[in-house]
């Protein structure tokens, strides 16, 4: 197994970090907090709270971690929301004196700026009351933060059910913190891309994550529907609306797609989906194909067409080729993660138990390269799916801000093929794990590439299909090329693929090798 140290000085932070929601007491023995990191603050009551981090580079997971005083007892404490060098907490704290009552405080914590002449250290800032409504949530609230005048904004939009009992419909009301002060925004205006203007939200609308795209933007993202983007600082904001691209086969398992914003304000969409060999829709139990997936990424174009287009592909079986993939179950991948500073690096979690009933619960964070179809680094999650709670973890900048010296190292880029930084400790890990409904191979009638006529046919019947792809001629040689290069690597994981996945998998190829 090929292994590769990351080099880094003592003192330097990752340019970017992946955030767990749920916060740590700082007295809790895992906790690893940074006592650099560490701002104090009040709470409503006056009790004085604490927030430190806890930081790893990516695919490792980081998180916030909590000081509390004796004397209170922590409920819960989570992430909101991040941009930039802040995070937006939520702690919900019980006094145990006699007569204290229960309370909810919302603060941010700001990283500060090392590199600043003087340096600025971390803060903690309650934010004020909110009298409009309860509680704010980690799915419907984003925070937006504008360094250049120190603007702090923080947005809720929810979904209010409208008319009668059999006809109802869902409005949109946005809740502001905005120059300091709380504002409800009713019934804004939604935009579609095909130019209607509406006040209803689409039918059975549910945000399940919030981003910030820019300075000004963010965007609330429905993972069964689509994306509504909101210029916050607007002084009469309106929304505007655009669908996910089609999935035959979605299911409404979100944990296999998430939508991110990326280096420049770039708005990509991953989706994960299983496939057959025999380009049958949905998963497979044939031998060949068993438990096979592809990745499949998107990018926004942020024009009047607001319209998605593919940029990279990549099958469960290129994967499953390489050195570091060795010792892996061999099931789908969960929980994509774009990086903040490398739109073709994604990160993923990796769990048996996800698919498997009574699955092994060991839980590894993998990063996919996109375009060089590598796996720059695998690392074990200590704890396994008991500590790690199953939702995607929040992309965040904040560890930028934390460095002296502006971070300049890759952040994760790809290495060489078959690298792994981490080396991996010896587990018991089969390559075929049990399907949900386990059916012998002999039943099935998929044939294999592994077989040597299939084989052969297989080369022949896909040379002649690239000819009928419409490619122009100079795109036509690249992809004879690429196929015919690295010991034909490329033209062996082809026809793996369904034949109704084979001509995207070729244009994403032509694409990554003129990036």
């Amino acid at each position: 197994m090929e292994t590769q140290a990351i080099s880094s000085v003592a003192s330097s932070y990752p340019p970017w970090v992946m955030l767990k929601r749920q916060a740590t007491r700082s007295s809790d023995e895992d906790s690893a907090a940074d006592v650099k990191t560490l701002a104090t603050g009040r709470t409503t009551s006056g009790h004085l709270v604490g927030v430190s981090l806890s930081l790893a580079a990516p695919p490792a997971a980081s998180r916030i971690c909590v000081q509390i005083p004796d004397g209170v007892e922590m409920q819960s404490c989570h992430i909101l929301a991040a941009h930039g060098d802040s995070i937006l907490v939520e702690m919900f704290c019980r006094g145990l004196e006699w007569g204290e009552n229960d309370w909810t405080d919302y603060f941010v914590y700001n990283a500060g700026d090392a590199a600043a002449k003087p340096p600025r250290p971390p803060s903690l800032m309650l934010l004020p009351f909110c009298p409009v409504q309860g509680a704010l949530y980690n799915d419907t609230t984003g925070l937006l933060c504008r360094g250049e005048d120190d603007e702090l904004v923080v947005a809720e939009l929810r979904a209010v059910e409208v008319g009668e009992r059999r006809s109802k419909k869902k409005v949109p009301k946005l809740l502001m913190l905005r120059s300091g002060e709380w504002i409800v925004v009713k019934k804004p205006l939604i935009s579609h891309v095909n130019g209607e203007v509406s006040e209803m939200l689409p039918p059975k609308w549910n945000s399940d994550t919030v981003f910030p795209v820019n300075d000004r933007t963010l965007c609330w993202v429905d993972l069964s529907q689509g994306v509504i983007f909101c210029d916050v600082l607007h002084e009469s904001p309106g929304l505007r609306y655009v669908p996910l691209p089609t999935d035959p086969n979605f299911n409404r398992r979100l944990i296999f797609r998430n939508v991110c914003a990326t280096a420049g304000g770039t708005v990509k969409f991953v989706n994960i989906f299983p496939r057959c060999c025999c380009g049958g829709a949905g998963a497979s139990y044939c031998r060949h194909s068993n438990n096979a997936y592809t990745i499949q990424s998107w990018t926004l174009r942020m024009d009047d067409s607001m319209s998605w287009v593919m940029d990279g592909m990549v099958d469960s079986t290129e994967l499953w080729s390489l050195d570091a993939y060795k010792g892996l179950p061999r099931i789908r991948l969960a929980y994509p993660v774009v990086a903040l500073d490398k739109p073709h690096l994604i990160c993923f979690m990796l769990c048996e138990d996800f698919h498997v009933n009574n699955g092994d619960e060991t839980v590894w964070m993998i990063m996919v390269d996109m375009r060089s179809k590598t796996m720059p680094v695998v690392r074990l999650h200590p704890g396994g799916r008991g500590e790690m709670l199953m939702e995607n973890l929040v992309p965040s900048k904040v560890s930028y801000y934390l460095n002296s010296v502006p971070n300049r190292s890759n952040g994760g880029a790809s290495l060489s093929r078959n690298a792994r930084v981490d080396s991996v400790p010896a587990v018991n890990v089969v390559n075929e794990v049990r399907p949900y409904n386990v059916l012998s191979s002999a039943q099935s009638p998929c044939k294999t590439c592994g077989e040597p006529a299939v084989q052969e046919s297989a080369f022949l019947t896909a040379f002649q299909e690239i000819a009928t792809y419409g490619l122009a001629r100079d795109d036509m040689l690249k992809a004879y090329s690429l196929l015919s290069d690295d010991n034909c690597r490329r033209f062996k994981s082809l026809i793996g693929l369904p034949m109704n996945l084979r001509k995207d998998w070729l244009l994403m190829e032509i694409k990554a090798s003129e990036a």
